[in-house]
């Protein structure tokens, strides 16, 4: 009866030790994909606001050459399709989907910081966007007018994202400098 009892325990205590380790691998595997999924969220969110920054430059550069004397001839005889509110929505939303999806996913997943980091990419994107459309279309293209520098605190919100979502999955060197002067294969000078 004891061989029995101890055979019983010896089973047990396998099986028990068995469950543990498929549930600590599977945690592991769980926390892994969470943070792989965050991962990528931070990269869309990053890649999203850099190329909707593209299309509100886009939108500049449009309303700064349909803003001389001949392009208001084309307006009035019909050779431009004007900038409509709901075709402007349209094609901004095709890239806004994706960020705000990626957006919502670092609220859901992300620490603290990285929810204010991400609230901050946006913010300055909105600012982009704002520059781009109260340009009149007549003003230079300047280092000093809105634009130019609300372009700046983005790509200052997008380093200060990108080092963090670096730091959170402990990719690397954590302290690297995105903004280099120098590039690999390309003369300083």
């Amino acid at each position: 009866m004891n061989s029995t009892l101890a055979a019983l325990l010896g089973s047990a205590i396998t099986a028990f030790a068995s469950l543990f380790v498929v549930w600590v691998h599977s945690r592991i595997k769980r926390r892994q994909r969470e943070r792989a999924e965050l991962q990528r969220a931070y990269i869309l969110v990053l890649s999203g606001a850099l190329r909707l920054a593209h299309k509100a430059e886009a939108l500049r550069q449009t309303r700064y050459w349909r803003s001389g004397l001949p392009e208001a001839g084309n307006d009035l005889l019909g050779g431009h399709k004007p900038l409509g509110p709901m075709v402007l929505h349209d094609w901004l939303a095709r890239d806004m989907v994706t960020v705000e999806a990626a957006w919502s996913e670092i609220w859901t997943r992300a620490d603290q910081d990285g929810i204010a980091l991400a609230n901050g990419l946006m913010t300055a994107f909105n600012a982009v966007l704002a520059a781009a459309l109260q340009a009149s279309g007549t003003e230079p293209f300047e280092a000093s007018d809105e634009m130019t520098i609300a372009s700046r605190r983005l790509g200052e919100a997008r380093r200060q994202l990108a080092l963090h979502a670096r730091r959170v999955a402990k990719l690397g060197p954590r302290d690297v400098d995105l903004f280099t002067e120098r590039e690999y294969g390309v003369p300083v000078g």
